[in-house]
């Protein structure tokens, strides 16, 4: 069998062998397959991935494990909404679709010929409906939903009750937003959970703030598992819990400070629990009540359902299923791979990827010189945020809770089965020299495999590309290897590629120039031989490699960059080319380099969203 595991045959597992079914025996063993997504949970914050000493007690969610299968490593491949469920509904890596920021300046198509993986479904006869987000980056494929924005049990409303279903509900009470309340909260509503019981992760200050928000996930997780009950329940009622697989996962990691838009593993690493339907149970090599080790991600869930459907899965997929009458235990347990990416959430932008292979995390942060702090207005608004960030700039936290606001680093590298909190960077370890060079390996050829957009500025590809993203990448293979390369330079030593770093600044096509720029600035003063290059820069047509030249040389205090910022945006293009910039300023009022910036609206001709809560945050400062 092929990767895609002998897409479309219906087989059922008897007697140590398979047997091929008819076409109608298909149609009436088709499963009903039913997803609750929790927003903004991580499997760090539940009982059951903590062997009941702490986290979130889900009785329902545990009534699933019982009679399912519980996956210990799920990822959903991005650490934010909008990008991990384009990731879901394509069964795509996002980055190459143009699908991976959150949140969408504009729309992008689906890539030619494919279609969001429940239309497939519906081909075949299946009820599809969606409780209730669309929250998509690309283009709404009409064919996907009978129902879009429905109710939960909206599988109730087929038109014949003997159609298999599809249904998706999202439970919103676990979402980031429910811990933006006032520090007056933790005298005025009390908590369920006690918070001298949570377990503070090490990253995190130890302080009463940050122990009540703590308890109030919990809360609002064991909310979210009653709503999970009363779906059970319905299912039970109307008779189909016997033939329905159902889903419990979270749609990205989170909900704490520096997890949901990180690409750390709180940040990408989301409970799954998948309970096996009686009629099932005994056709899946996989059996109920195990736990599972095997990597899988959102990539793969749509390729799932369609395999247990015995529905071709599209070869423009990139996700493999890993459930099926044809997948053992020992297939699943081989899995071993899986990547992470963040690209801009709201107003900030980052380009981060990582690899999971085995027990190493391997990340490649391609902006080393950003902390993973920078301001971001949304993920401020959380009073344990700003109290983490007042610590920090008070000197009192410890080096572990200080890395979040200090430079991330060009690459990191974890050992997960003895730090699950990537505490520990081995990456400059001379004992880990060979890992670190075979995951950097295999993490850059699978960007360049996936033609990855996160080598183009936003606005590059958005102006020259958003009518086919995945074509624009394809057709610039060769552009984007050689991006690949120049942001590469930052892992080697300054005096041995300063002659290409040169090169780079001095090329004809502006994102080289971009990236030469962005080197120099994470060498910082290692690179001030190139001031001449830089200085040129400074009057570059495009307005983004101006902002990113003149953060290089605002490092190194080669120039004051407040008038050369103003001018860079009053050049820009679009909103999106703005938001970059703004970006770039915000860094250097927030690096400690002892810039201000103060502007308003009439600096910034070309707007976009985001520009305003970047705006904002600069005036007030």
């Amino acid at each position: 069998m092929n990767n895609k595991l002998a897409k479309g045959i219906g087989f059922l597992w008897a007697s140590g062998s398979f047997a091929l079914l008819s076409a109608e025996e298909v149609k009436q063993e088709r499963p009903n397959f039913v997803w609750f997504m929790t927003e903004d949970v991580s499997k760090h914050y539940l009982s059951l991935y903590n062997n009941g000493e702490y986290g979130a007690v889900t009785p329902n969610v545990e009534r699933l494990a019982d009679e399912g299968i519980v996956f210990n490593n799920a990822y959903s491949n991005a650490p934010v909404s909008s990008a991990a469920r384009s990731t879901l509904i394509t069964g795509c890596y996002a980055p190459r679709l143009g699908a991976g920021f959150h949140r969408k300046l504009e729309q992008v198509p689906m890539p030619e010929g494919l279609k969001m993986f429940p239309a497939y479904l519906r081909n075949v006869g299946y009820h599809t409906s969606n409780a209730s987000k669309t929250d998509y980056n690309c283009f709404l494929d009409k064919t996907a939903w009978d129902i879009v924005d429905g109710k939960m049990g909206d599988w109730r409303k087929r038109p014949d009750k003997h159609m298999p279903f599809f249904h998706v509900r999202t439970n919103a009470v676990t979402h980031e937003g429910k811990l933006q309340f006032k520090k007056t909260a933790l005298q005025e509503v009390p908590t369920i959970n006690s918070p001298s019981k949570v377990f503070v992760h090490p990253y995190h200050p130890d302080t009463e703030l940050f122990r009540y928000t703590y308890a109030t996930f919990y809360d609002r997780i064991q909310d979210s598992d009653k709503e999970l009950g009363q779906l059970i329940d319905m299912l039970e009622a109307d008779g189909e819990l016997d033939n329905t697989f159902i889903f419990y996962f979270g749609d990205n990691g989170g909900s704490l400070p520096g997890t949901k838009g990180y690409t750390t593993e709180t940040g990408l690493q989301v409970p799954l629990v998948v309970y096996v339907p009686k009629k099932w149970r005994d056709k899946l090599p996989v059996k109920i009540d195990t736990r599972a080790n095997g990597l899988v991600s959102f990539m793969d869930f749509g390729p799932t359902l369609l395999h247990l459907a015995g529905v071709d899965i599209p070869d423009d997929m990139d996700g493999i299923p890993f459930l099926g009458t044809d997948i053992s235990l020992e297939q699943l347990e081989a899995r071993d791979e899986v990547y992470g990416y963040g690209d801009r959430f709201d107003e900030l932008y980052a380009f981060n990827r990582t690899l999971r292979k085995g027990d190493f995390k391997y990340s490649r942060n391609f902006q080393p010189y950003h902390s993973k702090s920078l301001y971001a207005f949304y993920r401020y608004k959380q009073a344990a945020f700003r109290e983490w960030r007042e610590l920090y700039e008070m000197g009192k936290l410890n080096s572990v809770q200080r890395r979040f606001f200090e430079p991330q680093g060009a690459e990191e590298l974890y050992d997960l089965s003895v730090d699950p909190y990537e505490i520990h960077n081995l990456a400059d370890d001379p004992e880990y020299k060979a890992k670190l060079k075979e995951l950097r390996r295999i993490l850059k050829e699978k960007m360049l495999d996936e033609y990855d957009l996160g080598f183009f500025p936003e606005c590059e590809w958005l102006e020259n590309g958003k009518q086919n993203p995945t074509k624009f990448g394809r057709d610039n293979s060769i552009s984007l290897r050689r991006y690949s390369d120049i942001a590469d330079l930052e892992l080697y030593p300054f005096k041995q590629i300063e002659g290409k770093l040169r090169e780079a600044l001095s090329s004809l096509d502006p994102v080289d120039r971009y990236w030469g720029a962005t080197v120099c600035a994470s060498f910082g003063r290692e690179s001030f031989s190139l001031n001449k290059e830089l200085k040129k820069l400074l009057n570059d047509s495009q307005a983004y490699v101006r902002s990113r030249a003149i953060v290089a040389l605002s490092k190194v205090k080669q120039i004051d960059p407040a008038n050369p910022m103003r001018e860079a945006l009053k050049i820009a293009k679009t909103g999106a080319e703005s938001l970059l910039i703004l970006n770039d300023i915000t860094y250097l009022q927030d690096a400690g380099l002892g810039y201000q910036f103060v502007l308003d609206a009439a600096d910034v001709p070309q707007k976009c969203n985001g520009v305003d809560w970047r705006l904002k945050y600069l005036k007030v400062k």
